[in-house]
């Protein structure tokens, strides 16, 4: 690793002299345009770090809002649940009422049938 990484250093020094020792521009050119490269790429990087805080925020202030919205639904939820509880614990009662004497009565037609001297004269 360490010679791959010498070799790079080296190709890489190189390459930037024979590129400085072709180039058509002078070296005052040749600086201004570097100058020039390293402004706009630094000038993109601070736009991004922006645009990251930005986004941050963003984020932030989403997941506020979608927690406020989830507690809200859970509320409403709840509340819903509680309130048809509270209005229809009547009904549920009377239905509830009714099947058990239904249930009741059931049995009781069942046991008549069964003592029944019609039923008994055929069994």
């Amino acid at each position: 690793m360490k010679d791959f990484t010498q070799g790079l250093l080296f190709g890489a020094v190189v390459g930037g002299l024979i590129a400085l020792l072709n180039t058509p521009n002078n070296g005052e050119e040749n600086r201004r345009k570097v100058q020039d490269y390293i402004k706009d790429n630094t000038n993109a990087v601070n736009d991004l770090g922006d645009d990251l805080k930005q986004l941050q925020v963003s984020l932030g202030r989403l997941s506020e809002e979608g927690m406020a919205v989830a507690d809200r639904a859970t509320k409403d939820i709840a509340y819903s649940v509680e309130d048809f509880t509270q209005k229809n614990s009547p009904r549920i009662r009377r239905v509830m009422s009714s099947i058990n004497k239904l249930t009741e009565d059931l049995k009781n037609e069942q046991e008549k049938y069964q003592d029944s001297p019609l039923l008994n004269q055929e069994g």
